[in-house]
């Protein structure tokens, strides 16, 4: 596979304090990737570093092996945040995810293109003229990815897309991610429930106190979790973590 993102020696400090130390990593394209650590191991900070919202203090990001400056990720890299009431403008679902596109300066005929195969992706066609308050947390969620699909970036990063939800939500939104990373997208969620949705990821990374300190397959690295303090069922098996069975 080919590599469409890529880090090397990123360091961040903030307030003093080192937050993110010498972190190089490689995510192929095509790839459901997760990452997991303890809280406060850095992993926020890193999404903002790689899309442009915060600038690392040493190394380089690389998409498609071209260094790639703080415009190019913010156009090329998307981020779903924690709280997907933050990402919503409008008073409609159609005009929310319109918004990207729209002020991308594109063409009315191809940002209404895209808002369509955006809300198809996502099961929200039916929802097109909802307001955005009126849907459920899996919905809203799927609403900010939708979102960031309809600008048409190369990778799409997600901040805990599980935190808060109840388990009817949580199920939409594995869903929509095994069938996004199924058409091709390239995925990296940052959580720590991994026994959510990582039988259906490909990569899995660990990071702690601000560092990669394993990176493999996820069926050969799920065991290291544990050590880690991420939490995983008793005597759970790689191919159990997922509610998709339960």
């Amino acid at each position: 596979m080919e590599s469409v993102l890529q880090i090397n020696h990123l360091s961040l400090i903030l307030n003093g304090r080192k937050i993110l130390n010498d972190v190089s990593m490689t995510l192929e394209r095509g790839s459901f990737a997760a990452m997991c650590g303890r809280n406060g191991a850095g992993k926020s900070q890193l999404l903002r570093c790689l899309k442009g919202l915060r600038k690392p203090d040493t190394g380089e990001i690389l998409i498609d092996n071209c260094k790639a400056d703080e415009k190019t990720r913010m156009k090329r890299i998307a981020l779903v945040f924690q709280n997907a009431e933050m990402q919503i403008v409008s008073q409609s679902v159609e005009k929310d995810i319109a918004f990207g596109p729209e002020n991308m300066g594109l063409e009315k005929d191809e940002a209404e293109r895209r808002v369509k195969k955006a809300l198809s992706l996502m099961g929200l066609t039916d929802k097109a003229k909802q307001r955005p308050q009126t849907l459920s947390g899996g919905e809203l969620r799927k609403c900010a990815i939708a979102g960031i699909l309809a600008m048409e970036p190369d990778v799409i990063l997600l901040d805990e897309p599980f935190a808060n939800l109840d388990y009817p939500s949580t199920l939409t939104v594995i869903k929509a991610l095994i069938s996004l990373h199924e058409k091709g997208y390239t995925i990296l969620v940052v959580s720590h429930e991994a026994e959510k949705f990582l039988a259906h990821t490909d990569t899995l990374l660990i990071m702690d106190n601000g560092s990669i300190k394993e990176a493999g397959t996820s069926s050969q690295i799920f065991e290291k979790l544990a050590h880690y303090d991420i939490y995983l069922p008793e005597k759970s098996s790689f191919e159990e973590l997922t509610w998709l069975k339960r």
